[in-house]
């Protein structure tokens, strides 16, 4: 099974590639790609939900606050997003629950979500994004 994000080298910070079939989805990946690079959770612990709406002028605004917002909670809760469920995903509006679990083994801190060479499009198989974190 090919995975649905990969790490692209990059200078000195953080990029990822991210692929999905639709924007949603792509959301929902970019969200477990950001987990990933935060660390190891404890499945064993009770989890911890948010809900979360953003608003935008458009895609990559609306991912990048998305990212933001789970990398702050993230941060100040010590806690990882390990599940989302959106209930609206515009080319404006994202909006949906995402669970979250606590971190047991941080990995590298991630500083901030950039717009560095950020375009989220959609090709013929599906949406794709090349996503810069500040590490």
């Amino acid at each position: 099974m090919t995975m649905p994000w990969r790490e692209l080298p990059h200078t000195a910070d953080l990029c990822l590639e991210i692929t999905a079939p639709d924007w949603p989805a792509l959301v929902v990946e970019a969200t477990r790609a950001l987990a990933a690079r935060l660390g190891g959770v404890d499945e064993r612990a009770p989890g911890k939900a948010r809900r979360l709406a953003l608003s935008g002028p458009d895609r990559e605004e609306l991912l990048v606050r998305w990212l933001a917002e789970l990398l702050y909670l993230s941060e100040v809760e010590k806690r990882a997003p390990v599940a989302v469920r959106l209930t609206t995903a515009t080319n404006r509006e994202l909006a949906g629950e995402v669970d979250f679990l606590p971190l047991v083994a941080p990995a590298g801190a991630i500083k901030a979500v950039t717009y560095h060479n950020l375009a989220v499009v959609a090709a013929a198989d599906g949406w794709r994004v090349r996503i810069v974190f500040d590490v």
